[in-house]
């Protein structure tokens, strides 16, 4: 018995416990970003020893990366390897911060942005049409309560300009729509909920000077002019009260 169990612990002395190679970290849970993407945000250097690869310090670098990770350490007699268990979120729009050029950028819910060569290949063949347009140095303070209100709306968004945050404006299937400076989630959300029931306000003037309708106070709709003119009440177009 004692030299089965001397015999097992020299076993277990010859075991390498080192991760040399980037193959020997294993993603699980991925559906949309690529293996090799998660690998490089994980930013571990190699050789490193599996014992100096705690849950708690891989959890941190994915937090602070904009991701959230499980990670999970399998010390078993095999190859030694590291498992990563991870959710990640599809992007939801792509950024815009120089008009001229074609970007490859997207973001995701979370604000996590990255270009498109980190996504799977079947992320590629359904991008969405969602622009988000930036300052060109930058980003879209709110994003996640902003995004959270906008995927709700029943009027088809095509952009979100959110180049300047203190008057912030859609372009929508009923034309521009200005928010104004981005407010918290339960004023965006009064915001976005108008959008369907002002379908029709186009309708209201034939004006060439009509800009697009401003939304700044819900309650109070108004149509964007030289002169800005509040929507007459005959029409109806407050939010219902309780």
């Amino acid at each position: 018995m004692s030299g089965i169990f001397a015999g097992s612990i020299w076993a277990i002395c010859q075991i390498d416990w080192t991760i040399s190679k980037p193959e020997q970290v294993r993603i699980e849970g991925n559906q949309y970003l690529s293996d090799t993407t998660i690998r490089s945000m994980l930013a571990i250097s190699y050789p490193k020893s599996i014992v100096e690869l705690g849950t708690e310090q891989l959890t941190t670098r994915s937090i602070e990366r904009g991701f959230a990770i499980d990670a999970r350490i399998d010390r078993g007699l095999f190859p030694p390897h590291l498992t990563v268990q991870i959710q990640d979120f599809p992007p939801v729009a792509r950024l815009v911060r120089d008009p001229t050029s074609e970007s490859q950028l997207y973001i995701d819910e979370r604000g996590l942005e990255l270009p498109l060569a980190s996504y799977r290949h079947s992320v590629s063949q359904s991008l969405p049409t969602l622009q988000l347009r930036l300052p060109a140095q930058g980003a879209c303070p709110q994003w996640v309560q902003l995004y959270r209100a906008v995927r709700t709306s029943p009027v088809a968004i095509g952009v979100i300009d959110c180049r300047d945050p203190q008057n912030l404006s859609l372009q929508t299937e009923i034309g521009k729509i200005r928010l104004g400076a981005i407010g918290d989630l339960a004023r965006l959300t009064s915001q976005i909920q108008q959008l369907d029931r002002l379908r029709d306000w186009q309708k209201l003037t034939r004006d060439r000077d009509v800009d697009g309708l401003d939304l700044e106070n819900p309650d109070f709709p108004k149509l964007q002019l030289k002169q800005p003119v509040t929507v007459p009440a005959k029409l109806d177009l407050k939010p219902d009260r309780p």
